[in-house]
C-alpha cells in the first residue's frame, strides 16, 4: 500500500512563493524602453521583437505562476482543515 504524507504549511508557504515570484515576473520592467541606444537599423527592430516576445511569456509565466501560487495556498488550507476534521473525529486527539 503506498502513503502519502503531505506538509499542508509546506504546501501552503510553497504557494505564496510561487504567487510573490509571479508578482515580481509582472512587475519587472519593460526592457523595450532602451531600444533608442541601438540607434538606427535592422537591429533596433530585431531586439525589439525579441523582447516584445520575451516580454508577452514573461507575462504568462507571471499569470501561471501567480494562478498556481493560489491555488497551492488553498490546497494546504484544505489540508489544515481535512486534519482537523480528522482529528475531531477521532476524538479531538492532538497529533
Amino acid at each position: 500500500m503506498t502513503t502519502i504524507r503531505v506538509d499542508a504549511a509546506a504546501v501552503a508557504e510553497l504557494g505564496v512563493a510561487l504567487a510573490e515570484t509571479g508578482a515580481d515576473l509582472g512587475l519587472l520592467g519593460d526592457p523595450g524602453a532602451e531600444r533608442w541606444a541601438l540607434g538606427p537599423g535592422d537591429t533596433g527592430p530585431a531586439v525589439e521583437d525579441l523582447l516584445g516576445g520575451w516580454r508577452r511569456v514573461r507575462l504568462a509565466l507571471a499569470e501561471s505562476l501567480t494562478a498556481l501560487g493560489e491555488s497551492a495556498v488553498g490546497a494546504g488550507g484544505l489540508y489544515l482543515d481535512t486534519e482537523a476534521g480528522v482529528r475531531r473525529s477521532l476524538g479531538g486527539g492532538s497529533w
